[in-house]
C-alpha cells in the first residue's frame, strides 16, 4: 500500500477503520464494542444483549452528559452501525436462531483492541 497523498485521502474517505477513528460517536463506539467484545473475549453477541447493554451504556451517559446526549434508541445505533456506510458491526443471522446477532468486523477489532500505550504514542 503506498502512503501518498491520494491514497491516504481515499482510505480516510473510505475505510471503516478510519471512519470510526473520524466519527462523532467514536469515544461512545469504541469503548462500548471495546467493554462488550474485546475484553470479555466475545465473538458473537446477540441482538437483544447487545441492544440492552448498550440501553445501559447510553442512559449512564445521559446522567452524566445531559437527556440530549445520544437520543436515539439502542436499536437504532446498533443497526447505523452494521451499515454499509459504516462497517462497523456484522449482522447476521445464525442457523439456530431468528434473531439477529453481531460481532465485530475484522477493522473495528483492530482499531478498538489497539493497546492505550499505541493510543497514547499515536495521538500525542
Amino acid at each position: 500500500m503506498s502512503l501518498d497523498y491520494a491514497s491516504l485521502d481515499q482510505m480516510r474517505q473510505s475505510h471503516p477503520a478510519w471512519r470510526l477513528l473520524r466519527s462523532d460517536h467514536a469515544p461512545l463506539v469504541a469503548s462500548f464494542l471495546q467493554r462488550v467484545f474485546i475484553v470479555p473475549n466475545v465473538r458473537v453477541i446477540s441482538q437483544a444483549d447487545l441492544s440492552e447493554a448498550l440501553e445501559d451504556e447510553l442512559f449512564a451517559l445521559r446522567e452524566q452528559l445531559g437527556s440530549d446526549t445520544f437520543p436515539k434508541p439502542a436499536f437504532d445505533y446498533l443497526n447505523v452501525w452494521a451499515s454499509i456506510e459504516k462497517g462497523w458491526l456484522r449482522k447476521f443471522y445464525r442457523q439456530d436462531s431468528d434473531e439477529p446477532h453481531f460481532d465485530l468486523t475484522p477493522h473495528t477489532e483492530k482499531v478498538i483492541a489497539c493497546p492505550r500505550e499505541r493510543f497514547r504514542v499515536l495521538f500525542k
